[in-house]
């Protein structure tokens, strides 16, 4: 170990990692943010054992995915894992994201600690955005179709939107590619980057401590490291159960002439398609493009 530490500086990192100060405040209501880091990981790698089997290609992509569900080795578990940590992924880090909040924790000097977090939530639900179209089923074919008509409604850039994602015309295998590349090989990376910078500058300026909270500072390891691993357990075997037990919806092929389709997004778009039922005609613009705009806007102004 002493031979690896004195070429690597591995052991001392690691020392210094476990062992850094806290407040003696820390406690259960800080675990969310190493349960969003370990979800993260899980979709990373579950996405890589169901890339090895998957064809992304439109049409093959959905017999593939029915051959992994149904053929591969724990293939319908690895899938269902995959599918219902997006979901666990989204509610972690808005509860992490509101967690933050409540404490004040984005206050001076932590306001681009915050505003890093802000971008991981928004990186989060692209996620869930590009993945939607990958099963290429009835129900992603048709949900992307609505994704796409709401970014070609944006102020001027509408256009320029359309034809990035690949939409100008009709959904394809133009459309799928970028989706999928985007799903894979943009969002993974800059995941990883911004959660670097993230927990950079939460060791740089340290764990927020409760109001009032002047008792001697703590180590991070044992007491906090256990409150983590024991969070990061519980939410493994909730996803483990629900993976287990509970059918991941797949729908026919994809059918671009079944115009009676009525497309309903997953559970966390469904605030936005809720939304539109109240702006109708020309103010549809302004549920679908500006009310959202403007609630990331304040959510990056809360410092």
């Amino acid at each position: 170990i002493d031979w690896l530490d004195h070429r690597t500086g591995l052991e001392t990192a690691i020392r210094n990692f476990l062992y850094e100060d806290i407040p003696a405040s820390s406690g259960w209501h800080q675990v969310l943010g190493s349960v969003a880091i370990f979800s993260f990981l899980i979709q990373a790698f579950t996405g890589v054992l169901l890339a090895f089997n998957y064809a992304p290609t439109p049409g093959e992509a959905y017999n593939s995915l029915r051959y992994i569900t149904s053929q591969v080795t724990a293939g319908k578990l690895i899938h269902g894992l995959h599918h219902w940590g997006a979901s666990l992924m989204i509610i972690v880090v808005v509860l992490h994201l509101t967690q933050v909040f409540v404490w004040g924790a984005y206050k001076k000097p932590r306001e681009a600690t915050w505003m890093v977090g802000v971008f991981l939530l928004l990186v989060t639900l692209a996620y869930g955005l590009t993945g939607y179209l990958l099963p290429w089923d009835n129900r992603a074919y048709w949900g992307t179709i609505v994704t796409t008509r709401i970014a070609a409604q944006a102020p001027i850039l509408g256009p320029y939107l359309t034809r990035l994602l690949g939409a100008d015309g009709n959904i394809g295998v133009v459309t799928f590619a970028r989706f999928y590349a985007t799903h894979v090989m943009l969002l993974p990376p800059l995941t990883t980057l911004l959660i670097g910078i993230h927990v950079y500058l939460v060791r740089k300026h340290g764990v927020t401590a409760a109001a009032g909270d002047v008792a001697p500072k703590r180590k991070f390891f044992p007491t906090q490291v256990f409150k983590d691993t024991v969070a990061i357990s519980i939410a493994f075997l909730i996803l483990f159960l629900v993976a287990s037990a509970v059918q991941v919806p797949l729908e026919r092929l994809a059918d671009p002439t079944d115009s009676s389709y009525t497309p309903r997004p997953e559970w966390y778009f469904l605030f936005l398609f809720q939304t539109l039922k109240f702006f109708e005609g020309p103010l549809e613009v302004f549920g679908s493009v500006v009310l959202p705009t403007m609630a990331i806007i304040a959510l990056f102004l809360v410092p």
